[in-house]
């Protein structure tokens, strides 16, 4: 008799705990058909324009120029050599004032008016005296006077250059992003969101049950 009745008690223990489990997988799956729509709906009216919007971001990004301005105050040595090759015209008046000393190259005849002063008070006779400066004489001599100069002289050279130069100046700079290096990593962002972002897009806006 005992045994049985535990048999019955064990039985309708277990009758209530399938009905208990029919009761909870029904209130869950109740529970999911009732929340999936509104999953979905915040799928499309959220999730999706983020996604979308993380990636036009990331994509932006790597199109980013960046302009700013660089100060340089600094003194900059300039060392090099410069290439001269053009003619130089020359236009100007040279003064010359100095004391020299000349050789006669040949003998120079002179002659010069004199008078002659008679002794005794004889009184004074006009003639001429003639000579001859012999070649080879030197004569000192005073140059005053002022040469002008016209000439064009053709200049060819190398003149070195070694120069420290102050500088002082306002750069504008423009730095595209992408090109300086960063395309890279914005692809491999783009790369993580990227699956998530299609899987996103294959989920239905929304799931009709009836």
């Amino acid at each position: 008799m005992k045994r049985r009745t535990r048999r019955e008690v064990w039985g309708a223990f277990a009758n209530m705990a399938i009905v208990f489990s029919f009761v909870v997988n029904v209130i869950l799956v109740a529970t999911l058909i009732l929340a999936i729509n509104p999953l979905l709906i915040i799928k499309g009216s959220f999730v999706e324009p983020l996604l979308d919007d993380l990636d036009q971001a990331f994509l932006g990004l790597g199109e980013t120029n960046i302009e700013t301005t660089v100060a340089v105050d600094q003194p900059i040595p300039i060392t090099f050599d410069l290439p001269l090759d053009q003619p130089l015209g020359l236009d100007f008046e040279l003064p010359i004032n100095q004391e020299t000393v000349v050789v006669l190259t040949e003998a120079v005849p002179l002659n010069l008016a004199a008078q002659f002063n008679l002794p005794g008070g004889g009184g004074v006779i006009n003639g001429s005296v003639a000579l001859a400066l012999p070649a080879g004489m030197q004569l000192p001599i005073r140059l005053e006077m002022t040469v002008p100069v016209s000439k064009t002289i053709p200049v060819q050279m190398n003149v070195p250059v070694d120069q420290t130069v102050p500088v002082q100046m306002q750069i504008p700079v423009t730095i595209q992003l992408g090109e300086a290096g960063l395309t890279p990593a914005v692809e491999e962002l783009r790369d993580v969101f990227s699956p998530l972002r299609i899987n996103m897009e294959r989920l239905p806006d929304r799931i009709e049950f009836w």
